[in-house]
């Protein structure tokens, strides 16, 4: 339990410290603070957890059998006729309690969390918006160029505005005034910009300049004698207004409501996903729902063939280190999770199904772990014995390093040396 907790809480402490450092740059550009960052961080624990588990589970149960392997506790206990498959049953309760924990983080923990972390950095993105407000620099937010020679920051006041607007037909605004205040709505979140004493001028789009080549030539000696007049609005219409005082609705620095929860498949729950995976959320196809209802499934159930793994890997040779244990297992966990995101990308596109795309790694991992389990509970070898993949990554490492293959020959040839003595 201790090297599980440990690991846990490490593999956070790390995850989490990497996202900080991400995130702090935009809170301290807020009106948040320490409060905010520190909530942020605490809605990220529910993902960060369903990486850290497996692999603090997957070390902690290879860390408890490998000080018995090396201090001889099992040979000690397979005399008493306590044998693997016995000792095995406490951990496989931890295992089944473990899966029930992630299956709850699965299912309500990580929706809802990730839902409301990205609540909060809409918030602090929106408040960031106020703060990058300086005199005299322009600024661009939901399609609106902003600019102001004064900003009094306290009481959200504006001297010298210029605002500019333009949509995908060409119509544009263009806004100047002596002076503007800012004023959010307390029920909403929403912003009104109050400009006073300003001039608004209204754009339509340029004419084409290839209509003229189809005109005949009467239209175009009548455009000739026009020209004072048209060559100075270029075929644009141009509206002109004088104001005292203008509401502006805009979000240019308000508090925009932020949409509801389910637009994004990861954002449903386990059985929300279930039940709309007929019916799917606009821009989310029902084969992305599949393939995140599966995707969870499978890492849930992932918890419950890890002692058979972790056993396995930390009972061998005991002239080999536990660090050779240790990084065949954490590769296998490495390359089985890209497995299963390789799967989910292509289930999710309708490739494959999600039985052989999400459950076919599944099922090969469960085999490999329950066979390396049965042979080290009840398969006596004799004479030459496979190599467990403890070995197989230490004779790898070595064989990386300059003079690997003499070194191995070398150990290789003193062990068969020493069990023929021993014989």
């Amino acid at each position: 339990m201790m090297p599980l907790v440990v690991t846990v809480g490490i593999a956070l402490l790390v995850l989490l410290t990497e996202r900080m450092l991400r995130l702090l740059d935009m809170v301290l550009d807020s009106d948040g603070g320490l409060t905010v960052l520190l909530q942020m961080l605490a809605f990220l624990v529910p993902h960060y957890m369903a990486l850290a588990l497996p692999a603090a589970f997957f070390l902690g149960v290879f860390l408890a059998f490998s000080r018995l392997h090396h201090a001889r506790e099992l040979d000690a206990l397979g005399s008493a006729g306590i044998g693997l498959p016995q000792l095995l049953r406490p951990v496989m309760i931890l295992a089944l309690v473990l899966t029930a924990v992630s299956a709850v983080n699965f299912t309500l923990g990580q929706p809802y969390a990730r839902y409301t972390y990205r609540a909060l950095i809409h918030e602090v993105a929106e408040q960031a918006v106020n703060t990058y407000l300086q005199p005299r620099t322009f600024m661009e937010a939901n399609g609106t160029t902003f600019m102001a020679n004064g900003v009094r920051r306290g009481s959200r006041e504006f001297s010298g505005v210029f605002l500019y607007e333009e949509d995908e037909d060409g119509n544009s605004i263009t806004m100047t005034a002596e002076r503007g205040r800012l004023v959010i709505s307390e029920t909403t979140g929403g912003s009104t910009l109050v400009l006073s004493n300003g001039v608004r001028l209204e754009a339509g789009p340029a004419a084409d300049p290839d209509a003229g080549a189809d005109r005949d030539t009467a239209e175009r000696d009548t455009a000739e004698r026009d020209s004072a007049d048209s060559t100075a609005e270029e075929g644009r219409k141009v509206g002109v207004l004088n104001f005292g005082r203008l509401q502006l609705p805009t979000n240019l620095v308000g508090q925009e409501a932020f949409r509801p929860r389910g637009e994004d498949e990861r954002e449903l729950t386990l059985l929300e996903l279930w039940q709309y995976r007929a019916t799917p959320p606009p821009d989310v196809t029902s084969d992305q729902m599949l393939a995140e209802f599966h995707d969870r499934l499978v890492r849930t159930f992932s918890l419950t063939f890890l002692p058979f793994l972790a056993v396995a890997l930390a009972i061998g040779p005991r002239r080999s280190h536990q660090g050779y244990g240790i990084a065949a297992g954490l590769f296998l966990l490495i390359v089985y999770n890209q497995a299963l995101s390789i799967g989910k990308s292509i289930s999710s596109v309708g490739h494959v199904s999600a039985l052989v795309g999400q459950w076919l790694p599944f099922l090969l991992i469960v085999a490999v772990s329950v066979f390396l389990f049965y042979r080290r509970a009840y398969v006596v070898t004799r004479g030459a014995a496979w190599p467990s993949p403890a070995e197989l990554v230490k004779a790898i490492l070595q064989s990386m390093r300059p003079g690997g293959d003499a070194k191995r020959q070398a150990s290789t040839g003193q062990a068969s040396t020493g069990q023929a003595s021993t014989e």
